[in-house]
């Protein structure tokens, strides 16, 4: 540091390499923005947040007799926001639950389902699982067909 002291020339060089170095890094900073659309290569790089729908995974049935009442199934949260890769992200179109299972359910059922994981895709915040009521019913016995007796006059 002795060097730099005395002499003004020395200064004045790191002066402009400091310059000349941050205007080149500025540059690089800004021309990565115009990055060109058909070089996805930043997508695997850059973070971006999507707020996505919950999906109920349901793989499995009620008994014989029973069925699902599908337009009452409800999820709270019905949406999460998660947060990837901008090139994951751009495909994703929802969240899924881990797989309920129904195979015994002949009610009600409401319970704390976890929120399926995908590498690199993290959900925000705390609802690392959603609360999921789905509604079962019996299925009704078949009408039968009442017999009518018509009159025949003669």
């Amino acid at each position: 540091m002795n060097l730099l002291k005395g002499s003004w020339l020395l200064k004045l060089a790191a002066l402009m390499v400091a310059l000349i170095t941050y205007s080149y890094i500025h540059n690089e900073i800004y021309n990565g923005r115009k990055k060109d659309a058909s070089d996805s290569s930043y997508k695997l790089i850059k973070l971006t947040a999507k707020n996505l729908p919950v999906k109920v995974r349901l793989e499995t049935t009620p008994p014989d007799g029973y069925r699902i009442v599908e337009d009452q199934v409800a999820v709270s949260p019905t949406q999460v926001v998660v947060i990837g890769p901008e090139a994951l992200l751009e495909n994703a179109w929802n969240v899924e639950t881990a797989i309920v299972d129904l195979s015994e359910s002949t009610k009600l059922v409401s319970k704390r389902i976890p929120i399926e994981s995908v590498a690199g895709i993290h959900v925000v915040g705390q609802p690392y699982s959603v609360e999921v009521s789905i509604p079962i019913e019996k299925i009704p016995p078949p009408a039968t067909p009442s017999t009518q007796k018509t009159s025949q006059t003669p």
